[in-house]
């Protein structure tokens, strides 16, 4: 086996791997509650921080910044804060819409990818435009499903939190490989915790509420080890040598696990505009990162 075919298949089992934990990640979100949404966001990244840490330590490296220019601190604040809020945003819409629904609007995160990817030299071509056409109109058919107010707005939060996602990883690669890894994970996501927790502290939130108890710790800590650690993770590593859009693909992936859980653990059903939009809506972000362009050479 050549390095080239070797590094493919790595890339391969690192986003299926990250399907394999982001799609356990909205139904855990919902058995976090009673939790507050922000608490139950700056915990999980404050877990993954702490794991990050660790990891970097023990594999002999530092956490100091002294060393690192300028603008590479810039964008680790930047890509911290736009990872806070698309936890935040998220975690808040699954308080307001379905699973279903929340899994599937955050997944328009690869369309955004694909534009903002623009910044970093990848290529745009009629795919994404038809992608685009496509998902707005699945989009519009799962959004109008069931127009209540709360619904609505959760779909929202769950579409700003696929912008958030997509600007963070493009964010990520544009620090390039002035950081090793594991070191800038644990920067990225104690920034997050940080503004997370710096919001909370200026609206007079609660970080905790009475009746959350061990059901949601345990929660935190697997969002937090789970799709934080491992997912993010492999997707980060992914997006060393892919373009942004072709890994943001496996959240296409997510909402079929995510559904499949949310109707087993919880209960939640599906109607045939929902099936639809979301089918139409998957289609299109298919059809955008279908070109996957070349695969860089391993580190």
């Amino acid at each position: 086996m050549n390095l080239a075919s070797s590094h493919r298949r790595r890339l391969t089992l690192s986003l299926f791997v990250s399907w394999l934990v982001f799609s356990s990640a909205a139904v855990v979100i919902v058995i976090a509650a009673p939790a507050p949404p922000a608490t139950v966001a700056a915990s999980r990244v404050a877990i993954t921080a702490l794991a990050w840490a660790v990891i970097t330590r023990l594999r002999g490296g530092g956490l100091g910044l002294a060393g690192v220019d300028g603008p590479t601190r810039r964008r680790i604040w930047i890509s911290g804060a736009l990872l806070g809020a698309h936890f935040s945003l998220w975690i808040l819409s699954l308080t307001l819409t379905s699973v279903a629904h929340g899994a599937v609007l955050v997944g328009l995160q690869t369309l955004f990818a694909g534009l903002f990817g623009l910044f970093l030299g990848d290529r745009i071509s009629w795919r994404l435009c038809a992608g685009v056409a496509v998902a707005l109109l699945g989009t519009a058919i799962l959004t109008g499903s069931d127009a209540g107010t709360a619904t609505l707005l959760g779909d929202g939060l769950a579409v700003l939190a696929g912008a958030c996602s997509a600007a963070y990883l493009v964010v990520n690669r544009g620090v390039g490989h002035a950081l090793p890894l594991p070191m800038l994970l644990a920067w990225v996501n104690g920034v997050a915790a940080l503004t997370i927790g710096g919001w909370i502290l200026l609206s007079g939130g609660d970080f905790w509420v009475p009746g959350a108890g061990g059901a949601e710790v345990m929660a935190i800590f697997w969002l937090g080890l789970g799709p934080g650690l491992i997912g993010h993770g492999s997707m980060n590593w992914a997006a060393r040598s892919l373009p942004v859009h072709v890994v943001s693909l496996t959240v296409l992936l997510e909402p079929a696990g995510a559904a499949a859980l949310a109707w087993a653990a919880l209960g939640q059903s599906f109607g045939w505009e929902e099936v639809l939009g979301a089918a139409l809506l998957l289609v299109g972000a298919g059809i955008s990162a279908s070109d996957q362009g070349r695969v860089a050479p391993p580190d």
